[in-house]
């Protein structure tokens, strides 16, 4: 039912605005938002409210006006804290939701007005969109996947749609249709899951080619969970649309950045979702904690050591992925792992670490991913 709009107007105004995409910023105009959204953007001079309003000014001085930011990658679910996974997917739905709003609020007081959410237990993912849609709770406007789709024992399959062979992931890709999922998340290789390696191509080429043409046909997208360069080959045979971690890593877990499966990403005109700065946060958490103690044993040291090489080999993919034409989205995978909500702008300065300019990283979070 249509509402009529509020009388109440605000007049933002500030050094530049930039637009998200790309294009220079613009000096000596204003935003004007109504209820929240914007009626009219213009030059300083020539913007007002009606007749009768009330209008507020609110004068940011030297400062530039960013649209809100779009998270292209999140877990509402998870607490931020390197609570691990298996642990996370073990909890009650209703504490999963309670967190998953508590969450998106801070998403949302952190600039990001529009996250993808790619991967909750159940029902979780759906009855937060609701929620928030509803006004029950604070948020930014949620695209949601559901449950990932991951094989029987697979990474998240505590999330409940594990689904093997042809037959199987067609049922379950319109069980999330049904359900409102907006678009579909493969789990192409395992993860952190205990049950899974994230070495290892999950689903044949077959199967995932099933899942994207049943997706396609409800005009929705696809993206694929990639650690291994087997699960990108594979997600790539069968027309993913998006490629997440994309990890140039093979079987053995050697880094090898292979030319002709990057000049395949290029040419398949992919999306890629790097998540950079998670791997950055799981270093940051575990040099916190041995601070405070005074030392680190060990195994956090040995941890430590693989992450900072780990992110090392990313960074360096990026760089070259970027150098041949790739499309990247800014998605923090937050509050997966050590990743806290609300920091989704340490995962724009990573991409700036692999090559790209503070505005291309900007782009990144803000058109491309949206």
């Amino acid at each position: 039912m249509a509402t009529n709009p509020s009388n109440d107007f605000t007049l933002i105004k500030a050094a530049r605005i930039f637009d998200g995409t790309g294009s220079p910023t613009a000096s000596g105009k204003a935003i004007l938002l109504n209820d929240g959204r914007i009626a009219a953007i213009g030059a300083v001079g020539e913007l007002s409210a009606p007749d009768g309003a009330t209008l507020t000014v609110k004068d940011y001085g030297d400062a530039t006006i960013l649209p809100g930011l779009v998270d292209g990658h999140t877990h509402m679910m998870a607490p931020g804290y390197c609570t691990h996974g298996d642990i996370t997917g073990n909890e009650q739905d209703d504490v999963l939701l309670m967190r998953a709003l508590q969450n998106a609020r801070t998403f949302l007081h952190a600039g990001v007005t529009t996250a993808r959410e790619n991967g909750a237990k159940n029902k979780v993912g759906f009855s937060l969109k609701e929620g928030i849609q509803r006004g029950l709770s604070e948020g930014p406007e949620m695209v949601v996947s559901g449950r990932p789709i991951t094989i029987t024992g697979g990474h998240f399959w505590y999330c409940g749609s594990e689904a093997d062979g042809v037959e199987g992931v067609r049922t379950e890709v319109r069980k999330l249709i049904k359900e409102g999922a907006d678009f579909i998340k493969i789990m192409a290789t395992g993860g952190s899951t205990w049950s899974s390696n994230p070495l290892q191509a999950s689903y044949t080429v077959e199967e995932m080619a099933v899942i994207v043409e049943e997706d396609h046909r409800f005009g929705k997208l696809t993206a694929a969970h990639c650690a291994s360069m087997q699960g990108i080959k594979n997600a790539l045979d069968a027309g993913v649309d998006m490629i997440i971690h994309c990890v140039f890593e093979d079987e053995t877990g050697m880094y090898e950045f292979n030319e002709p499966l990057a000049e395949q990403l290029a040419a398949a005109k992919a999306w890629v979702n790097p998540t950079l700065h998670v791997v950055q946060a799981g270093i940051d958490l575990t040099e916190r904690i041995g601070y405070d103690r005074g030392w680190l044993t060990k195994e956090e040291q040995g941890s430590i050591d693989a992450s900072k090489q780990s992110l090392e080999t990313r960074v360096d993919s990026v760089n070259r992925l970027v150098k041949m034409g790739v499309r990247m989205i800014a998605g923090s995978d937050s509050p997966w792992g050590a990743y806290p909500p609300g920091e989704f702008v340490k995962e724009m300065i990573a991409l700036t670490k692999a090559g790209l300019t503070t505005t291309e990283a900007l782009v990144t979070g803000l058109s491309h991913a949206a």
